[in-house]
C-alpha cells in the first residue's frame, strides 16, 4: 500500500507539472502581482517558504478505496511554478492525518518546483498534518501544514508549507 500511495502522488505531481503552463480563462496570474490565483473547481492554497501560493486551473483529485490524492499547480512570481501533491491513505471521513515520515497510512506531501527541485514529507525529517473537516464522494475540505525535506533536483534544506487550505469539488 505504501508503494501505491507514493506512486499515485508522484504520478499526479508530474502530470500536473506538465500541464501547469497552459492558460485557462478561469485563472489569474501570479500571486505577487496583486492577483489571486484560482482553481476552477474550488480552492487549494498555501504559503510556500513564506510566499503565498495558489493552484490555478483544475485541481486533480482521485478518491478511491480509502485513498485520496490531490494535486495542483500554481506560480510564485513570474517564473517559478510549484506543484503541490498530497496522498492520503486509509481515510474514510473527517479527522487529522499525519504526513510525517514513515507514518502508518503512508500519507505524504510532495512539492515540486518548475526548476526541477523537489521536497517531500515522506523522507527522513519530513513532518506535517492534514485536518479533514469534510469528505464526501465528490468534495473535500481540509487544512494542512508541513515541513518537507529536499529530495531531488538540487533542492536543499527544508521547505515550510503553512496555512494550507483545500476546498475542492471533484
Amino acid at each position: 500500500m505504501r508503494r501505491r500511495s507514493i506512486s499515485l502522488a508522484v504520478g499526479l505531481l508530474f502530470s500536473v507539472a506538465a500541464c501547469g503552463g497552459s492558460s485557462d480563462s478561469g485563472t489569474t496570474g501570479p500571486n505577487n502581482n496583486n492577483q489571486t490565483p484560482t482553481a476552477t473547481n474550488g480552492t487549494f492554497t498555501a504559503t510556500i517558504n513564506g510566499v503565498a501560493w495558489g493552484a490555478t486551473g483544475t485541481v486533480s483529485v482521485n478518491h478511491s478505496s480509502g485513498l485520496i490524492s490531490i494535486a495542483g499547480f500554481g506560480q510564485i512570481g513570474t517564473s517559478t511554478g510549484y506543484s503541490v501533491a498530497l496522498a492520503i491513505g486509509a481515510t474514510t471521513g473527517p479527522g487529522t492525518v499525519s504526513l510525517n515520515y514513515l507514518n502508518p497510512t503512508t500519507s505524504l506531501l510532495i512539492v515540486g518546483s518548475s526548476t526541477g527541485a523537489g521536497w517531500t514529507t515522506f523522507s527522513n525529517g519530513g513532518t506535517g498534518t492534514m485536518t479533514i473537516t469534510t469528505l464526501t464522494s465528490n468534495h473535500i475540505v481540509a487544512t494542512f501544514t508541513a515541513d518537507a525535506v529536499a529530495t531531488s533536483g538540487g533542492a536543499t534544506g527544508t521547505i515550510p508549507i503553512r496555512n494550507g487550505k483545500l476546498d475542492v469539488t471533484f
